[in-house]
């Protein structure tokens, strides 16, 4: 089975970029400054944002992959890994 430890910092900061994401004027000054509103709820400051729009989707590639799980054609671990890609996120309407 594979497990993934979330800290509790982890999740404060996770609660903390759903908000931003959410606030439309919070967003733009998250894609304006990343450093600075990275720095401010405590995250990583060293990187990239790229802010999908209604035309362009950015897909992530991950770093690493479980080349056994891969090998054995683990459903489960395919989701995980479009999930990942994906940013968890879908657009029921298409923002302006």
């Amino acid at each position: 089975m594979h497990a993934t430890v979330t800290s509790r910092k982890e999740m404060e900061v996770g609660a903390k970029l759903g908000a931003i994401i959410q606030d439309a004027n919070a967003r733009e000054q998250l894609i304006e400054s990343p450093e600075t509103v990275l720095t401010e709820i405590g995250a990583k400051s060293d990187v990239t944002i790229h802010a999908d729009t209604a035309d362009l989707v950015h897909l992530v590639i991950p770093a690493d992959v479980d080349k056994s799980r891969l090998a054995a054609d683990d459903e489960a671990y395919f989701e995980e890994l479009g999930l990942a890609a994906l940013g968890s996120c879908y657009y029921e309407d298409l923002p302006e």
